[in-house]
């Protein structure tokens, strides 16, 4: 008889419904080692945003007293570096606001929990995956309404708003700050990029910063944000305490600075920044001296072959024209973090033996060209457009996808795998194919059907039924039972796909609720091998 007169119990459709849910664990199983990393990054931002702030209130404190001493001149500037303050602490409280959402979602904290016990290093889902992209891009099941949207139009007004006063004001003789504007833009760019997957697809800020994300890895990235926000807070008001003097021809505050290109950077990767003075004279080169070695130039550039908090500190001396000479120390830090490869397979969970089963594979920051992958027990592996093509060789051996990137001296460096379980592929179904209003259907038997339609049919097909595989199937043949007027079963076989001449005859003559049956059907798959398929029960309307 037919499968679909053979429904599952409800045990079996349990047994079915874990199944499903335990692969999904599998495959979305993030390395400890990956989510401990992330831990250590974000204490070490937090470290630096508690540094940074201290530098803030100090350099507030010396504006507000160069106020008191001279309003006129320096009022202007420490008003706007009073609404620079407010608006970076607003922005920096909506960051922590989705922080606080995101762990609240995560570990299903409720309102009896106050806000300042939701702490990040008390997360107990830090692999979740889903939340941190549920709270940025939903509110009350609406796609679009999430909080990340509001987050996005805050960091861009603060960008724009930062940009503006570091354009600077030829009334007053403020010079324009490129290189600080351009380090605003850089930080804070929510602008579409290429999807790495798919480079000639432009991928939105929320994709790319929240979705498939584990949640200690988004909260880090929201971390990055916060201190990015304290940084440009404390470079754009050192900017508008050298704006008080501008209009001067000499210089009465020089402070030595540390610009890095970025202040987090991966593992094989470059660590790069500007040590540079506030205010120079450019007829006088300062000797710059960085973790005891002399530098060429301002650009400090360091190979990072290791993870961790690295410090950069060092001293600024600018000749005097009297001869002598003054020193400027300072001081920074960077995080070096281990970069990690995410791999995926395009349509299932699983590899299937014997097709092609496409395979999608980046590394954050990593340009394609720059990637390479291996696998075991495997019979191919090619590069098919932005991804690979991958046809695993035996059932019930894993699967072990390795992926390697170029680093910066060209050396290749592995950066992670993943495991795959090899699953022979699912047995398809039988199927009558007709013709209805010029529209090929699938009759899946179970149902009347009428005569004129059956009578159109060229044959039997089969193919896998509600799956994501592509896999196509040829019917090798098929028998036909009839029941005749003495109550005994006819048989008439078919050595391919169509009715022969003597089915299609016999399905002449029966009548309206007459029953016959498809049987002993032989499909061929891409894996080769030979399955004899489910009957199909075909009754006459």
């Amino acid at each position: 008889m037919s499968a679909t007169n053979c429904p599952e119990t409800p045990r079996q459709r349990m047994i079915s419904m874990m199944y499903l849910v335990y692969t999904a664990l599998l495959a979305l199983n993030v390395s400890t080692d990956v989510l401990n990393g992330f831990s250590v990054v974000q204490k070490s931002l937090r470290q630096s945003i508690v540094s940074t702030e201290g530098i803030n209130n100090s350099l507030m404190v010396e504006f507000e007293n160069s106020m008191t001493q001279n309003p006129v001149k320096v009022g202007p500037q420490y008003n706007k570096a009073l609404a620079v303050r407010a608006k970076s602490d607003a922005l920096y409280n909506q960051i922590e606001q989705m922080k606080i959402a995101i762990i609240r979602e995560c570990d299903g904290l409720g309102p009896e929990v106050p806000d300042d016990s939701v702490k990040v290093e008390k997360l107990n889902a830090r692999d979740n995956l889903d939340k941190s992209y549920q709270i940025a891009v939903y509110k009350d099941g609406i796609e679009g309404a999430g909080i990340g949207y509001a987050l996005k139009d805050s960091i861009d007004s603060f960008a724009n708003y930062m940009a503006a006063i570091a354009e600077g004001d030829t009334a007053t003789k403020v010079p324009k700050d490129t290189a600080l504007i351009a380090t605003i833009r850089h930080n804070f760019d929510t602008s579409e990029q290429p999807n790495p997957q798919e480079p000639t697809e432009m991928q939105p800020w929320i994709i790319r910063t929240f979705e498939h994300m584990p949640a200690i890895a988004a909260m880090t990235l929201l971390t990055q944000y916060q201190q990015s926000v304290r940084n440009t807070e404390a470079d754009i008001i050192r900017y508008l305490q050298s704006a008080t003097d501008a209009g001067d021809f000499r210089v009465n505050k020089i402070t030595a600075e540390v610009i890095p290109v970025s202040s987090y950077v991966t593992r094989g990767s470059q660590y790069q920044a500007r040590i540079i003075l506030a205010a120079v004279d450019s007829t006088k080169r300062p000797k710059i001296t960085v973790n005891g070695n002399v530098i060429e130039g301002e650009d400090y550039v360091v190979s990072c072959n290791s993870v961790g908090s690295f410090d950069v500190a060092g001293s600024i001396e600018l000749p005097r024209a009297d001869g002598s000479i003054s020193t400027y120390q300072f001081a920074s830090n960077y995080i070096v973090g281990e970069p990690t490869a995410i791999i995926s397979a395009d349509k299932m969970n699983v590899l299937y033996a014997g097709i092609e089963n496409p395979i999608s594979v980046s590394v954050p920051g990593v340009p394609t060209q720059n990637i390479s992958i291996s696998a075991t027990n495997q019979r191919s592996l090619v590069k098919k457009g932005s991804g690979w093509v991958i046809i695993p060789s035996k059932v019930g051996e894993e699967c072990k996808i390795s992926v390697s990137m170029k680093n910066a001296d060209g050396r290749m460096q592995s950066v992670g795998a993943k495991p795959f379980r090899v699953k022979q592929l699912p047995p398809p179904a039988g199927f009558i194919a007709y013709k209805d209003n010029g529209v090929t259907t699938k009759y899946w038997g179970g149902k009347p059907i009428a005569k004129a339609s059956l009578m159109s049919a060229v044959g039997v097909q089969a193919e896998l039924q509600d799956a994501d595989i592509e896999a196509k199937y040829s019917v090798l043949g098929f028998q036909m039972k009839v029941v005749d007027t003495m109550g005994n079963w006819k048989y008439e076989d078919s050595n391919g796909t169509s009715f022969t001449e003597k089915q299609k005859d016999l399905m002449r003559k029966m009548g309206k609720g007459k029953t016959f049956l498809i049987s002993r059907i032989r499909a061929k798959g891409p894996d080769g091998i030979e399955r004899v398929l489910p009957t199909i029960e075909v009754t006459i309307n």
